[in-house]
């Protein structure tokens, strides 16, 4: 793999693990003292994954690295965890989002 086709790929996870949901604070205007912290949503989170697996898919297809697809299969078991937050498995897709880029530098 040449250095401007690992660029391209490493810029495309970069801009996927920027735009990762986040937990935002909601002021509950009914109760002023009190503030109201929520997961992400579920729609949110769905259309972030479908994302991921969008852009893992094109890297692959672009530079034909099998970790891609490793990858790709770790956060499908993280997406299909019972009993964890979004926000908690969108964390671990990101740090799996990570060492995948980790691993194109070293490639």
């Amino acid at each position: 793999m040449n250095n401007q086709s690992k660029q391209m790929v490493m810029d495309a996870l970069f801009k996927v693990i920027n735009s990762a949901p986040a937990l935002y604070s909601q002021r509950n205007y009914l109760y002023p003292q009190t503030y109201q912290t929520n997961d992400v949503s579920t729609q949110e989170f769905n259309t972030w994954v479908n994302y991921v697996n969008q852009i893992l898919d094109i890297s692959y297809n672009y530079v034909g690295i099998n970790i891609i697809m490793s990858t790709k299969m770790m956060i499908s078991q993280l997406v299909s965890q019972y009993g964890v937050s979004n926000i908690q498995r969108i964390d671990q897709i990101k740090q799996e989002l990570i060492k995948l880029t980790q691993a194109i530098l070293q490639y």
